[in-house]
């Protein structure tokens, strides 16, 4: 059906624009079957004077139909008004009461105040008093436009009031049922963006003063070295001050990157593509390899070079680049043999990402924070403590979940789950 109605048309991003146009071309099919029930009831009663306005009622329908596929939703709406208001009141004024169909004129104002609403509000309040008006000259002064039925019998005269009270009845409850769905969707949306704001008012507080507390430690760093370099006159003591003043630049930088992750993550939307899984895995510990190799930590994959899934491949890469460092930064210098273990599969079209190792461990009370914005387990490093917060957000914003399972001196497991497309 929604093929039918919105043809090539994209759905748009507001979904009530969407339903509106189903709405739309909802209506012009009833309206075209009913003029095609009427015209088949009226031949077969003879009647065939009938014909040429049910057949004015299925074209200007069925251009109604055309205009709404095409993308042209205010023609397409007025259409519809225009042509409920003329055939309402041409039926309904031919003295005929007990046939019903003053009840389309309830359903005809309710299609106009659904289909115009706020957007055309003047013209909405025009087109609700025509159809007011017809219907008081439709009762009180009849015009016998369209032709008066003659033989019409006790028994199709109930048949067509039953359809014309069960037509209006089904329909105007399904628009009404659209416009609470539409009100509730939209409460649902604003309380969403509420709870984000709130949330994200409360980690800008954090935000500020945690990110002007870690930068505030190596600047004061960097000012003490450079007070002792320039009172120095030993090459050797200059060259120690000045390596230390680039690690204390590389603390700055590597947090000045974590602050750059979170606000992509936050005001890009995600764009997934192809994306081969062994590739992105070889790329991170290409970038990572002085790292792991200086410490002499052995690191195997466990995957198939042609792993694919749909993702967003900066963001993954951010994913996947946390938890191998971090994996790095904390293994055991107690053990002979530290490695890391990564692995990545599919499972019940669920895409699986472990990275397994046999570090320091995470001690049960710190499990349940480590996600949290700058919570640090360890005073080892010197890490700023939004990394696993980082990984987490972005994560879900991929619609994915992530979880660890860590043992204090034995390793840490840190899984992630994401949707495959």
């Amino acid at each position: 059906m929604k093929k039918l109605i919105l043809g090539n048309q994209p759905e748009a991003d507001e979904p009530t624009v969407t339903k509106m146009t189903m709405l739309r071309g909802q209506f012009a099919l009833v309206a075209i079957t009913v003029g095609v029930i009427y015209a088949t009831i009226v031949m077969v009663q003879g009647e065939f004077n009938f014909i040429p306005w049910h057949v004015l009622l299925i074209g200007g329908s069925a251009l109604s139909f055309y205009l709404n596929r095409s993308g042209k939703h205010l023609a397409s709406s007025l259409l519809i008004v225009v042509l409920s208001n003329a055939f309402v009141y041409l039926f309904s004024s031919v003295n005929r009461p007990q046939d019903g169909m003053f009840f389309f004129f309830f359903l005809t104002n309710t299609l106009t105040i659904v289909l115009l609403g706020h957007r055309y509000k003047w013209l909405t309040i025009l087109l609700i008093l025509v159809t007011v008006a017809l219907a008081i000259f439709a009762y009180l002064f009849p015009t016998m436009i369209a032709p008066v039925p003659k033989n019409i019998s006790p028994q199709i005269e109930r048949t067509i009031f039953l359809i014309n009270l069960v037509i209006s009845l089904l329909f105007g409850s399904y628009v009404l049922v659209i416009l609470l769905r539409a009100n509730y969707q939209t409460e649902r949306k604003l309380l969403k963006q509420h709870e984000a704001l709130t949330k994200i008012n409360k980690e800008l507080d954090r935000f500020v003063y945690s990110a002007s507390h870690d930068m505030r430690a190596p600047l004061s760093s960097l000012l003490g070295l450079i007070a002792v370099t320039e009172k120095t006159t030993s090459p050797q003591e200059i060259v120690t001050c000045l390596k230390m003043m680039r690690e204390r630049i590389g603390v700055m930088e590597g947090f000045l990157k974590e602050i750059t992750d979170y606000s992509r993550n936050v005001r890009t939307e995600v764009d997934k593509k192809p994306l081969n899984v062994n590739d992105a895995i070889q790329a991170s510990l290409s970038s990572l390899k002085f790292l792991y190799e200086r410490e002499k930590i052995a690191v195997t994959i466990n995957t198939t070079a042609d792993l694919m899934i749909q993702t967003d491949e900066p963001r993954f890469n951010v994913v996947l680049n946390n938890l191998i460092s971090n994996a790095i930064k904390y293994y055991d210098t107690q053990k002979a043999d530290p490695f890391i273990k990564i692995s990545a599969s599919i499972h019940k079209n669920q895409f699986i990402l472990s990275v397994e190792d046999n570090g320091m461990g995470i001690a049960p009370e710190h499990q349940v924070r480590i996600f949290e914005m700058f919570y640090r387990a360890t005073t080892r490093g010197e890490g700023s403590g939004l990394g696993l917060y980082i990984v987490r957000e972005t994560v879900e914003k991929l619609g994915g979940v992530i979880d660890v399972k860590s043992t204090p001196a034995v390793g840490s497991t840190f899984t992630v789950r994401l949707p495959v497309h």
